[in-house]
């Protein structure tokens, strides 16, 4: 799992996000914790899922290709994070394309 350099993140205390990366690299059970990927089956621009459904085998077997540009506390908080995100790449690149945007960066 990849955790972006350039991560966004929804309206939460610095404790609280330096709480839920470690949890999130231990793959452990994060409640209220949604996040943004680039996606998972190269279909769309970017994703939202809730944390705790990485639980799961098939999340558990792809962890690799896992790259999470975004956290927030709530769906809707994601949602507001996908338009920050969608918004700042097309202001820095002219085009929508976050994988080589996110790539780029780390």
């Amino acid at each position: 799992m990849i955790i972006d350099k350039r991560l966004y993140v929804g309206c939460m205390p610095d404790r609280s996000v330096i709480r839920i990366i470690r949890k999130i690299k231990k793959f452990k059970l994060c409640t209220n914790v949604y996040v943004v990927t680039l996606p998972l089956f190269h279909d769309g621009m970017l994703e939202i899922y809730n944390m705790n459904e990485f639980q799961q085998k098939l999340y558990r077997d792809m962890e690799d290709s896992i790259h999470i540009v975004g956290i927030a506390p709530t769906r809707r908080m994601a949602v507001y994070l996908v338009r920050d995100i969608v918004d700042d790449v097309y202001k820095k690149t002219g085009g929508f394309d976050m994988e080589s945007y996110f790539s780029n960066a780390g």
